[in-house]
């Protein structure tokens, strides 16, 4: 679900770029929000009250997208295995409207009026890893000690069933809200909480999904908030790995996750049940996550070979820069499931990102995104309240 796509010229000179005649999004304003190309990669930033931003994010977001992706989404269901529990699953969808936060409840009506979607989809869509394990993602974090930067980097995958085209529909997307850190998603058309972000203050965040803990914890809990929500907010309220460690152990969960979080100064991995938060620091200035518990209270010493190939980096004692982390990652890539790669420069505040086609998003060429500027003024420092 990415659309970074590069202007003309730009594609030309960027293999990790497409025509502008394959772009996935208009650029287009809408009230207080923009959708534009920037370095290729769409990013919208919306801006207001609840029913502004999700009424942005309709016209902006799933209005160009509806009938390419969204409505798919029954066949996409359908190839990934899921098409029984998703009829299920649909059909309780207004029964969790009530576990979204009242400004998300919100944003959701908003969003899927202006889209012309329904509700119950939206609810689905930002409730689905709370009721059905899609992803088996790999996270890898190099603190600053270890750094060619010398500021910390957060590497990231997001493997996902790759069906009707999902990583093309990538979107960036940046919220803008009174009294809330500015926060960046890197996300799809129809999703409002945060698979993997970056907020204004530095802190970066992405989501791994975990099957098995040997705590014995409910695997859900339908009265917790949930879980892209919950990453959103963290990263709206919070500016340091302390401060989200603080909101994930006070807030009410909706199931078991990992959650890689890194600042400007380094990064811990959380291991999270319903009844457990547990921190992982850095080993050697090095965390590393795929899809399993590893801590003595949680892990159950399941071998994953994307664990092992990546702790070898943690290992070594090299230093890291922005394209060894890229290849390492590439080592664990899942192939054309890995729809996003992704390296975080925390302390500048810099994304690179590659996604989209049929092969693995980390064959691609990482397009660099100065998220900085962007929270700060906009789009070229330009006031979106023209």
């Amino acid at each position: 679900m990415c659309r970074f796509f590069a202007a003309l010229a730009l594609g030309l000179c960027s293999l990790s770029l497409v025509s502008a005649d394959e772009r996935r999004f208009v650029e287009a304003k809408h009230g207080k929000g923009e959708l534009k190309y920037v370095e290729g990669v769409p990013v919208l930033i919306v801006e207001g009250t609840d029913e502004e931003i999700g009424e942005q994010f309709g016209v902006l977001a799933i209005k160009p997208t509806k009938k390419p992706l969204i409505d798919k989404l029954d066949s996409y269901m359908k190839k990934s295995g899921w098409e029984s529990a998703y009829a299920v699953m649909l059909r309780t969808a207004p029964f969790l409207l009530s576990i979204f936060p009242e400004g998300i409840q919100k944003e959701l009506t908003a969003a899927s009026k202006a889209g012309d979607v329904s509700r119950n989809v939206m609810i689905l869509t930002n409730a689905m890893p709370d009721l059905q394990k899609i992803g088996g993602c790999s996270t890898l974090i190099v603190e600053a000690e270890r750094s060619k930067t010398k500021g910390p980097l957060f590497g990231r995958l997001l493997d996902w069933p790759p069906h009707e085209n999902l990583a093309d529909f990538t979107l960036v997307t940046v919220f803008k809200q009174a009294n809330k850190n500015t926060v960046a998603t890197i996300t799809f058309p129809i999703i409002l909480g945060a698979i993997s972000g970056m907020n204004d203050k530095g802190l970066c965040l992405t989501i791994n999904e975990i099957n098995i803990t040997k705590d014995g914890s409910p695997r859900s809990d339908l009265k917790g908030v949930p879980m892209l929500i919950l990453f959103r907010q963290i990263l709206e309220k919070c500016s340091t790995v302390a401060e989200a460690e603080k909101m994930l152990t006070d807030t009410r969960r909706t199931g078991s996750f990992l959650l890689t979080v890194c600042d400007v100064k380094g990064g811990c991995v959380f291991e999270v049940t319903t009844k457990n938060v547990i921190a992982v620091p850095a080993c050697d200035n090095v965390c590393c996550a795929t899809n399993h518990f590893r801590s003595e209270e949680l892990g159950i010493g399941a071998k994953c070979r994307r664990y092992e190939t990546l702790e070898k980096f943690q290992k070594n004692g090299e230093k890291l820069g922005v394209d060894d982390v890229k290849a390492a990652l590439h080592e664990v890539s899942q192939k054309e499931f890995t729809v996003q790669a992704m390296v975080f420069e925390p302390a500048a505040r810099v994304l690179h990102l590659a996604y989209g086609g049929d092969k693995s998003a980390t064959e691609k060429k990482l397009t660099k995104l100065e998220l900085g500027p962007i929270f700060e003024k906009g789009f070229g420092g330009e006031s979106l309240r023209k």
